[in-house]
């Protein structure tokens, strides 16, 4: 019984492997990136080679086999390396703004990075057509300056400067979108309260 299900793992696990490196292909020819299944078609291939005693040696090949799960793997320590620069330990200063069912949180970490969150209750239309916008993150660069900080990187060329106002922070944000359609995403004249 072990060996059918085993078998039956290494079966669609090699299917979902191909799918994975099929992606590869797939996503030249449709000059978009085209997203691999991590974890699962590689989990099956191991448990497949680990069913069976002549194959149980070489079981961890089945990780190098599928390609979502040696891309998850290689790409790990970035991962890793990204969620402790971003995490509570790394943070230096903190900004929040609620105002008119709108909440932004803009985050300043060591090593020049940011993270910028807003969240609309209830949800905000953010175009013509009726869409709505729920919560929208960002992320970037800041750096001191004078008085205050500016922020950069974080969409198509704007570029973020808080500064102290009136016993709190306010933002000017240049080379936003000019266009009021898209109002509810602009980060210009918000009214910071410094939480960090």
């Amino acid at each position: 019984m072990i060996q059918i299900l085993a078998a039956v793992a290494l079966i669609l696990g090699a299917f979902l492997a191909g799918l994975n490196w099929y992606s590869i292909l797939a996503s030249r020819r449709q000059g978009r990136f085209v997203s691999p299944i991590p974890i699962l078609g590689g989990g099956l291939l191991v448990l497949g080679l680990l069913g069976f005693e002549r194959t149980r040696p070489y079981a961890a090949l089945g990780i190098l086999a599928d390609y979502g799960t040696l891309g998850l793997f290689l790409a790990m320590p970035v991962i890793l390396w990204e969620a402790w620069c971003t995490s509570s330990a790394n943070l230096v200063h903190r900004f929040v703004s609620d105002r008119d069912g709108r909440r932004d949180d803009i985050r300043l970490f060591r090593r020049g990075r940011l993270a910028i969150d807003t969240r609309y209750d209830p949800p905000a239309q953010s175009n013509a057509q009726g869409a709505l916008a729920v919560s929208r993150g960002f992320v970037g660069r800041w750096r001191a300056e004078g008085d205050g900080f500016v922020l950069e990187g974080y969409h198509e060329g704007r570029i973020l400067r808080i500064r102290e106002a009136d016993g709190g922070y306010i933002t000017t944000e240049t080379g936003g979108p000019s266009d009021p359609e898209f109002d509810v995403y602009r980060l210009d004249g918000l009214r910071l309260e410094k939480v960090r």
